[in-house]
């Protein structure tokens, strides 16, 4: 038996792209048990998951509630939905047999390429077999720093979007999607009346839009302080406590990634935003140098799917706030 032949068959064998276009792009194939035990496996997709989690404010809010489509494999590189247009509203009458408008719901079709966030690190076989021989883990060290930077890349493609375009096709992301409802606030936030005054005006910008929550509110890190000041009114309250009586808020978080300045608020509905995930994150690996060397990539394939409707209505605002 030709033992590379049988290998490459398997998907075990050749280079990594023989490798994965064998499976199908699969990439578990990319993960065998040739240098890394199991345990150090478990070990480090825990450690990539807990790291990027770290950074992740408003994707991971998305993923815990469900806001996720499922693309089927990294091969998929462009994602696809429909845009319903309204209909005329109903007629009211006395008898049922008068005659109503008839009409059917128009459909369009939007759609985002998938990109992959990706960050590599090496493990030289020295490094691992000392690890070993002493009975401790695998120096994280790197593979935390790669995973803090793909976590940095899903977090900046769903606010802020790509400024490049793929096939002649934009990222766009919650700041700058062109539907998304901006305004500035009344006033800057030392003066911490100002602060209900603003999330109230974005909350009412979204109303007039016909979006009613529920809504999540992300403020820059600059601001996250002011969160925390008490009014002076005799309330006691803290000014995220007055600002999570706000009914349709359900969530207030800083989000470190956001510009100085900028509050955004997000309905946290699949007809306004969701991601589509082409490949989980996750780390692989592939062996150069004779196996001297063990390169690994942390990566993940997807992005986020921005939903104006037909009449270009949408459930995100942001505002500025003037300064001080």
């Amino acid at each position: 038996m030709n033992l590379e032949k049988y290998l490459t068959e398997q998907g075990l064998g050749g280079s990594v792209a023989q490798r994965l276009l064998a499976n199908n792009m699969n990439m578990q194939v990319l993960r065998t048990n040739a240098i890394l035990q199991k345990d150090e496996w478990v070990d480090l997709d825990k450690r990539v998951i807990k790291i990027a989690e770290e950074r992740l404010v408003l994707t991971q809010d998305l993923i815990a509630a469900g806001l996720t489509y499922d693309l089927g494999g990294i091969g998929t590189t462009i994602s696809q939905w429909q845009v319903e247009s309204d209909m005329t509203d109903a007629v009211v009458s006395m008898e049922p047999d008068s005659e109503g408008n008839r009409d059917v719901v128009d459909y369009d079709i939007a759609q985002v390429p998938i990109p992959i966030i990706h960050k590599d690190f090496r493990l030289g076989i020295r490094q691992l077999e000392a690890s070993r021989r002493m009975g401790s883990s695998i120096d994280m060290t790197n593979s935390d720093a790669a995973s803090r930077r793909v976590a940095v890349g899903m977090e900046d493609l769903v606010l802020k979007g790509y400024a490049s375009t793929f096939a002649g096709q934009t990222i766009y992301g919650a700041l700058n999607h062109p539907k998304t409802i901006t305004g500035v606030a009344p006033g800057a936030w030392s003066d911490i009346d100002n602060v209900y005054e603003t999330i109230l005006n974005m909350v009412e910008a979204a109303d007039a839009a016909h979006r009613y929550g529920p809504f999540n509110l992300y403020v820059p890190s600059g601001l996250g302080m002011v969160l925390y000041r008490f009014y002076d009114d005799g309330s006691g309250q803290t000014v995220e406590q007055r600002l999570n009586q706000i009914t349709p808020i359900q969530s207030v978080k800083v989000n470190d990634r956001l510009p100085a300045n900028t509050l955004l608020l997000v309905q946290m509905t699949s007809d306004t935003i969701d991601i589509a995930v082409a490949q989980p994150l996750m780390p692989v690996e592939w062996e150069s140098k004779g196996g001297l060397v063990t390169n690994y990539k942390v990566l993940t394939a997807m992005a986020p799917r921005i939903k104006a409707d037909a009449e270009g209505k949408l459930g995100i605002v942001k505002f500025t706030i003037p300064s001080a």
